[in-house]
């Protein structure tokens, strides 16, 4: 199976003589959060959710570097941690032990790398990937890195420390990719959060669509990173809340629907 069919939502970015791979996962691709609860509280099957990543790492043909996610703007370096800490699989390839790999995750809301693949999980915020162009004596290589930019996150600048990451170590000529996220006309926040939340970034104010206060988070992002110099793809920027094939916690909340992760994943 392709990349292209086995995700709706994937792209290519051409970086010298190698190919960034840009995908965001849906509902097909099962829970990839090993921290997500059902309505009583109680965590999902762990091992189904570690089969749902090992299916996309033999997909890939590389583990990929998960968080363990807090809404904070810590950047966690992928080549500080051994691939076998956070694989679904063991060498064997045998399933890894759930707790283990949870327990190996950094705590962290963006990650850098230089070679192999990061992961991002996300259920209405906003999922952001990053390729950029690193130079060196051996030629031009990729640098990619993740962003988890939920409304706390974006606010704190999860992603100007992402883009200054990747700055101080060489990247540029830096795209990002907006994944799927909950859009201005779903996201309803009380008045007073608005106008907290749009003093420190104007492009978030909105208006839902039953004329209530909301919050537009990816036109925040896209102001921010445009400001960075950043060119900013969003051809994948689908709202979680209207889109079924999409987790989203408000859904879960209001709707019923099942809980769950998506992922944005970038690999070389």
């Amino acid at each position: 199976m392709s990349y292209a069919q086995a995700f709706s939502h994937y792209t290519t970015h051409r970086i010298g003589e190698h190919t960034v791979n840009i995908a965001f996962t849906d509902r097909s691709h099962g829970n990839l959060g090993l921290h997500v609860t059902d309505r009583a509280g109680e965590p999902l099957p762990a091992t189904q959710t570690l089969q749902n990543r090992a299916r996309l790492q033999t997909l890939m043909g590389a583990p990929a570097f998960y968080l363990e996610q807090v809404h904070g703007t810590a950047i966690a370096r992928a080549e500080e941690h051994a691939p076998a800490s956070y694989s679904a699989l063991r060498f064997d390839g045998t399933l890894a032990e759930p707790a283990q790999v949870r327990e190996a995750a950094p705590i962290a809301d963006a990650s850098i790398s230089s070679e192999g693949a990061l992961a991002i999980m996300v259920a209405d915020c906003i999922p952001v990937l990053f390729a950029a162009s690193q130079r060196s004596a051996g030629g031009v290589r990729p640098l990619i890195a993740t962003a988890h930019a939920g409304r706390r996150g974006l606010l704190d600048g999860v992603l100007q420390k992402t883009v200054r990451a990747l700055q101080e170590a060489g990247g540029e000529e830096i795209h990002a990719w907006i994944g799927p996220s909950i859009c201005g006309s779903c996201y309803e926040v009380p008045e007073l959060m608005r106008e907290e939340s749009v003093a420190l970034i104007p492009e978030v104010y909105s208006v839902t669509s039953q004329g209530t206060s909301g919050l537009d988070l990816p036109a925040g992002a896209r102001a921010l990173l445009e400001h960075a110099d950043v060119k900013v793809h969003s051809e994948h920027n689908l709202c979680t809340l209207e889109h079924e094939n999409l987790y989203s916690h408000r859904a879960f909340g209001a709707q019923g629907r099942e809980p769950g992760r998506i992922a944005g994943l970038v690999w070389i």
